[in-house]
């Protein structure tokens, strides 16, 4: 701003000020620490004449490209094919800023029908939920498992019933301390998924003890890893340990096996989402199973309802189901 200031020969609080009335007609979009960029679509238009010219294209947002997110996936790649669309797979690095930000935008400059996002969970991110508003005021959004927000059509599944079955399942095995690895703090489902393992807890005649959770830094094995070994540096270790993710757990198993820790004999193991292949991890790995190919098709299914004109919805919440193998004391 300095430099048009300079150019111009006028000061450089008319320059901030127009800067400002230009993002206000939206002409540009303004970031912190980033330059301004001229958005390629005029929102007016992008806002009125969207049903009347579609283009049969969808935007789909996943927080990162992995095994987790395949099923799903592949449910909103088949139902696309039968409505005739063409998705459009954005990785959004767990929903930074600047990258939604970007998609968002080229995305409505390319015209697409309606947009999907899968597990937003940083509803404390103004900046991130300020970009996903903009874009539900522009065009239909789907929001899958995510935080609970005042806008966008809402698909929710119940991760409290979810992680209540799951810690009751490992209490039932007769375990009296049982751990919980949460998602990174910040996330919705750290509160929600905690909620129900404490609630399993107090259900079964247990105080809930703080040194046996431990918040993941992000959800990966290393970060598994990592969270199951400040839990058996405790002068008590866990008996069992629910993981808020199977990549957690997996990471867990890792850990433990390194440790010549056996499981379960030693400690038992209870992993959430249900990724494609841990039922070939060793020993084999028990999960509250996701049903991530309903929610995919409910996503697609919901979009289109959403772009035909529906109604703001909220569906759910949506089940998840005990899937018990052998990581948790069950043949």
């Amino acid at each position: 701003m300095k430099e048009v200031a300079e150019h111009l020969e006028v000061n450089v609080h008319t320059v901030r000020a127009a800067y400002a009335q230009l993002a206000a007609d939206d002409v540009i979009t303004m970031q912190r620490g980033s330059r301004a960029v001229v958005l390629g679509y005029d929102a007016n238009t992008a806002r009125s004449g969207r049903a009347s010219a579609p283009t049969f294209m969808i935007g789909v947002m996943v927080p990162q490209f992995s095994d987790y997110y395949a099923e799903f996936l592949q449910a909103v790649a088949q139902s696309a094919e039968i409505e005739g669309w063409l998705p459009v797979i954005c990785q959004t690095r767990q929903y930074e800023t600047q990258t939604v930000a970007r998609y968002v935008d080229q995305m409505v400059s390319r015209g697409v029908d309606g947009l999907i996002a899968l597990h937003y969970e940083t509803l404390d991110d103004d900046e991130t939920t300020a970009v996903l508003a903009k874009a539900a005021d522009l065009l239909p959004l789907v929001l899958v498992d995510s935080a609970p927000l005042d806008f966008g059509h809402q698909i929710m599944v119940d991760r409290v019933a979810g992680s209540l079955e799951a810690t009751k399942h490992l209490l039932d095995h007769g375990h009296q301390r049982v751990a919980f690895i949460s998602t990174p703090i910040g996330w919705t489902s750290a509160s929600q998924l905690r909620q129900g393992y404490t609630q399993a807890l107090e259900e079964g005649g247990l105080v809930p003890d703080s040194d046996l959770v431990v918040a993941a830094g992000d959800m990966s094995l290393d970060a598994g890893a990592k969270a199951a070994a400040s839990l058996m540096l405790l002068d008590d270790p866990p008996e069992a340990i629910f993981c808020a993710g199977d990549i957690l757990a997996l990471g867990a198993l890792q850990h433990l096996h390194a440790m010549q820790q056996r499981v379960p004999e030693d400690v038992s193991i209870m992993g959430y989402g249900e990724l494609p292949f841990s039922s070939l991890a060793g020993p084999p790995l028990s999960s509250s199973r996701l049903p991530a190919h309903e929610l995919g098709e409910l996503a697609a299914s919901t979009l289109r309802d959403a772009i035909d004109g529906g109604e703001r919805t909220q569906t759910g919440p949506i089940q998840t189901s005990l899937i018990t193998r052998r990581s948790c004391g069950c043949r």
